[in-house]
């Protein structure tokens, strides 16, 4: 009978030899982690743009761009099997910014944009009762605000339907027809549409508000299933964190989307971690508002502050950072009709949108004080097309800064 020394040692073995046996333990567990090393290596298919042309299998006639692109290619495949490195384990995006500069819509986009992505029936239908409670806050909003305005008054007639939305439980399955009847005609209303120009510098109101209004009878049908683009403009207050995994064909992320009201930042510090890159968002349309919860407060100004401070952050020192300036479709409407200096009292563009946006990517450049680079995008985050554009761009940079930080590359 022959004794497995390396699974049973026996107690008479001598020093010497069971020095022996450790080393080999020591060797075989090294072996086996690197197979597991293997198995998890994560390899990326890097473009080559026309590296073989047809009937020429060969590289006798590439051009020097194309053995370049080959040759980094190959370096790039032999560095991710020599190190073992999975980069989709790597990556780790945090969503930041202050409240309603679209960073929920942004994750939302993840899910469309991604390899195979988009909601199936059932997550769509579960917007369903969001979007009816966007609808009827919203129209109460305008109906509480009417009493503001000294020269408008509700018709006689209309003062029963707003009565009844002010007192309107909002519904799970369908939207009742008497609802859907009495929005169509405040909606129309001179009324309401008076106290809705005074949107933004006199109250709050969700930017998707004229959206659903124009949509209620579509909303209100018995059969209405939430559309793609009713979900990105659903409102929602973000609580707590929401992680997801998303994966694309050239890279994989977890991507992390955080409250931005004051009271949530608290919640940001456990997140901090290991982050691969930050995506700081700004309402571009923000700088005539105020905060909600906080109505001494401007959104840009506070968006400033809160961008130096996490810019500038120890945790984040040499980290990626991105700056989506969002909403930029409100803002090249709203800057014609409101100057720019209400906020900022010395800029001198006037109406002009791309002056008006190179002084806004300015002032949050220059609160930069870390080394890292900050990679500027204008964006609409409800566009799908705009975000997928601009993703592919930001993917690129992602894995390109990662391989070169990890030394993959």
């Amino acid at each position: 009978h022959e004794t497995n020394v390396l699974a049973e040692p026996s107690k008479a073995l001598t020093g010497q030899e069971s020095q022996r046996i450790d080393i080999k333990r020591k060797n075989k567990k090294k072996k086996k982690n690197k197979r597991r090393r293997r198995r998890k290596t994560f390899l990326f298919l890097i473009p080559i743009h026309s590296t073989a042309r047809m009937g020429n299998c060969g590289s006798g006639n590439l051009t020097e761009e194309e053995k370049l692109a080959r040759k980094r290619s190959r370096d790039i495949d032999s560095a991710l099997k020599h190190h073992g490195r999975v980069i989709k384990d790597e990556i780790k995006i945090l969503l930041l910014g202050p409240g309603e500069s679209g960073k929920s819509t942004i994750f939302k986009q993840m899910k469309i944009i991604q390899l195979d992505g988009g909601y199936s029936t059932d997550e769509l239908e579960e917007f369903r009762p969001i979007v009816y409670a966007n609808i009827l806050s919203q129209m109460r909003v305008l109906i509480e605000n009417l009493e503001g305005l000294d020269d408008v008054d509700l018709p006689a007639e209309l003062e029963a339907e707003a009565d009844m939305i002010m007192d309107a439980e909002d519904p799970q399955d369908t939207f009742p027809d008497k609802y859907t009847a009495s929005i169509e005609k405040l909606w129309k209303s001179n009324a309401i549409q008076a106290v809705y120009k005074k949107r933004d510098s006199h109250f709050q109101l969700n930017d998707s508000a004229q959206y659903f209004f124009d949509a209620v009878t579509r909303i209100g049908a018995p059969d209405y299933i939430p559309s793609q683009d009713d979900v990105l403009r659903a409102r929602v207050r973000s609580t707590g964190i929401e992680e997801a995994d998303f994966k694309f064909e050239d890279i994989s992320f977890r991507m992390f989307d955080v409250g931005g009201q004051r009271s949530e930042r608290r919640k940001w510090i456990h997140c901090f971690d290991a982050v691969t890159a930050v995506l700081f968002c700004v309402s571009l349309s923000g700088y005539d508002q105020m905060l909600r919860e906080d109505e001494s407060q401007n959104r840009m100004k506070e968006a400033l502050l809160l961008f130096d401070e996490i810019c500038n952050s120890p945790w984040f020192r040499d980290t990626s950072f991105i700056l989506f300036l969002n909403k930029k479709d409100l803002f090249e409407t709203k800057v014609k009709e409101v100057p720019l200096t209400v906020c900022f009292p010395n800029y001198s563009g006037g109406d002009n949108y791309e002056a008006a946006c190179g002084f806004i990517e300015a002032r949050f450049l220059e609160q930069n004080q870390a080394p890292h680079k900050i990679y500027v995008h204008f964006t609409c985050a409800i566009d799908t097309q705009n975000i997928e554009k601009i993703f592919a761009v930001v993917r690129k940079t992602l894995l390109e800064n990662t391989m070169r930080e990890t030394g993959i590359y």
